[in-house]
């Protein structure tokens, strides 16, 4: 499907379904917020962020340590073999063992980075996760205050009228009430790679 009728798809869709929500709206009051920049822009919010640069960094630095030998002995290894044909290799077996096991040691870092991906992931998850109570107990007081009976994602809305986005209001209440939460860094359990088992000569 090309972009141009996906975008066309999307529309008549939304359009389908603001037509059914359209009178049932119009007799309700509406609230709108940005969720996306309440967790940007709040006090908390910001928090997490700086710890998870943070966490990333120290990740990132554990992965240049670990590959540093991994391609030193690349590089060495790569000299070596260089005026060296397959049957001169053949007659150094220990020049295959090494690059045997510079291969598991490529494989094990990228897998190492894969879990070091997903771990940053659950962190951020997490730890914004923990918003969510305090949250929720900010939106039903504007709820309640405002006699509101929806409230909308700014992400999925058109146009708002100023009166109806509750965005800085949700954040003021929120630097009042949480300025931190723990931000643990997740470390997932380590597999062993699985040995590829060489078959039988037939």
């Amino acid at each position: 499907m090309k972009v141009s009728n996906l975008i066309k798809t999307i529309v008549v869709a939304s359009t389908t379904a603001f037509i059914f929500a359209n009178n049932a709206l119009a007799q309700s009051t509406v609230l709108v917020v940005d969720q996306a920049r309440v967790l940007r822009d709040s006090d908390v919010g910001k928090h997490i962020n700086r710890q998870i640069d943070s966490i990333a960094k120290q990740m990132e630095a554990e992965m240049i340590a670990q590959l540093a030998p991994i391609k030193a002995e690349r590089d060495k290894l790569m000299v070596e073999l260089k005026n060296m044909n397959v049957e001169a290799l053949k007659s150094r077996p220990d020049l295959q063992q090494r690059a045997k096991t510079l291969q598991e040691n490529s494989q094990k870092s990228q897998l190492e980075a894969k879990y070091k991906q997903s771990e940053l992931q659950i962190t951020e998850q997490k730890a914004f996760g923990k918003i969510n109570i305090k949250l929720e107990t900010v939106l039903a007081a504007l709820v309640a205050e405002k006699k509101a009976d929806v409230i909308l994602d700014r992400s999925i809305v058109i146009f708002t009228s100023p009166e109806a986005d509750i965005t800085d209001d949700i954040i003021s209440r929120l630097n009042a009430q949480m300025k931190t939460v723990p931000v643990v860094r997740e470390r997932l359990p380590r597999k062993p790679l699985q040995k590829q088992v060489s078959r039988p000569a037939q």
